[in-house]
């Protein structure tokens, strides 16, 4: 899956999907556009990285849509 910089997913039109987010060996291009080019090592901190990116990315939205974080 392509993403942006805020670890949302892109689709066809090269548009974040809303509420969708992908990291480690999900998120195309971190370690090779193959499978054969992924490495354990670096799929798992790009899916910590990309994970605190989203997180931080999904919490800042529901903030500012004013929605009640329970």
């Amino acid at each position: 899956m392509l993403i942006n910089t805020h670890a949302q997913v892109i689709n066809k039109e090269g548009k974040s999907i809303q509420n969708l987010y992908a990291g480690g060996g999900a998120a195309v291009g971190i370690s090779g556009d193959h499978s054969y080019g992924y490495m354990s090592g670096n799929g798992l901190l790009a899916a910590l990285g990309f994970g605190k990116i989203a997180g931080d990315h999904a919490a800042l939205s529901i903030l500012n849509e004013g929605m009640e974080v329970k």
